[in-house]
């Protein structure tokens, strides 16, 4: 197994989320980004339990989106078989980017950018990220950094 498979996912465009000419509704690449990047992070190995507040844990944080684009470069339709790669890079101590790249074919065909920021639910002011993110952050980019070199 590769040491980064938890950047490497894949999906197929399915019927119910295209229009009716076959091509996927835009939307969906964004709804398709956010949900890379928490499959990646539970294959990585953190619980999405730790990451995002809900009623049933007493997580004290949140990670709202404050910025999020989508590049598509070619129509992506029914039935292709994308291959998303994750790159998340950490912008500073409260702040992080989330880059999706999908690939069809052999050919990107459209990217993501989403820009996290790292809150107290209660006061709503910036926070450093939660460790165990940080360290996903910097494993995702090791490799990158040891081919630098």
């Amino acid at each position: 197994m590769k040491s980064d498979y938890w950047l490497r996912l894949e999906r197929k465009v399915k019927f119910g989320e295209c229009d009716s000419a076959g091509v996927i509704h835009f939307h969906n690449l964004l709804d398709w980004a956010h949900q890379s990047w928490e499959e990646s992070i539970e294959k990585y190995g953190i619980s999405s339990m730790d990451i995002f507040p809900s009623i049933t844990n007493k997580i004290d944080r949140a990670l709202p989106i404050i910025n999020c684009e989508a590049n598509f470069y070619a129509p992506i339709e029914l039935g292709c078989n994308l291959d998303i790669s994750i790159k998340p890079t950490k912008i500073n101590n409260h702040l992080f980017k989330v880059e999706t790249i999908f690939i069809c074919n052999s050919k990107k065909v459209a990217n993501v950018n989403i820009v996290h920021c790292s809150i107290d639910i209660k006061t709503k002011k910036k926070i450093d990220l939660p460790q165990s993110l940080e360290l996903w952050i910097e494993a995702s980019n090791l490799e990158n950094k040891i081919m630098e070199c």
